[in-house]
């Protein structure tokens, strides 16, 4: 599982490179925040950190992809001959790779000693995330982005529409 999720990083790292349009660098970057939150995952014991990472980038991913749809040209996805014909060679090479499966010993150790870790310092992450000493800048933070959603869904008109027009 951890080596299809590497050579599909690898895989979306390389589509990345050959992408031209915004729309579509966009929605690699999405799916490579979910591969990257599996990895994590499957490091680690706590899916915790994996998603926080999946809510961050996605939120601002997605705001910067209403940005340029709402700015981009209404043109035709195109795929490229390259980016074609290299994404086909890492999908040849990924099934060849979970066909020929086998344990890898490595990464069975690398969890086994992040997890003995984990399981060590979970609690006082825990604690320490929210301690009564980060209570008051937790709560200030919490208030900040719900007043700055409350102000911004009144300053949005819906009955205006989007910022292009179409023809």
């Amino acid at each position: 599982m951890f080596n299809m999720l590497m050579i599909m990083m690898i895989l979306m790292s390389i589509i990345l490179i050959f992408s031209m349009t915004p729309l579509s660098m966009i929605l690699i970057l999405i799916m490579q925040t979910f591969l990257i939150s599996m990895i994590s995952s499957t490091i680690m014991s706590s899916f915790w950190y994996s998603y926080m990472l999946i809510l961050t980038m996605v939120s601002g991913l997605l705001v910067m992809f209403m940005y340029m749809a709402s700015i981009a040209s209404n043109e035709k996805f195109k795929i490229h001959l390259s980016m074609w014909i290299m994404s086909t060679l890492m999908l040849m090479m990924t099934s060849i790779k979970l066909m020929y499966k086998n344990n890898n010993e490595e990464f069975m150790f690398f969890k086994k000693m992040i997890n003995e870790n984990l399981l060590n310092n979970q609690e006082m992450l825990l604690t320490k995330l929210f301690s009564s000493k980060f209570i008051i800048p937790s709560l200030s933070l919490i208030t900040l982005l719900f007043f700055m959603m409350v102000i911004i869904s009144f300053l949005i008109k819906s009955n205006e529409g989007p910022m292009r027009k179409s023809n």
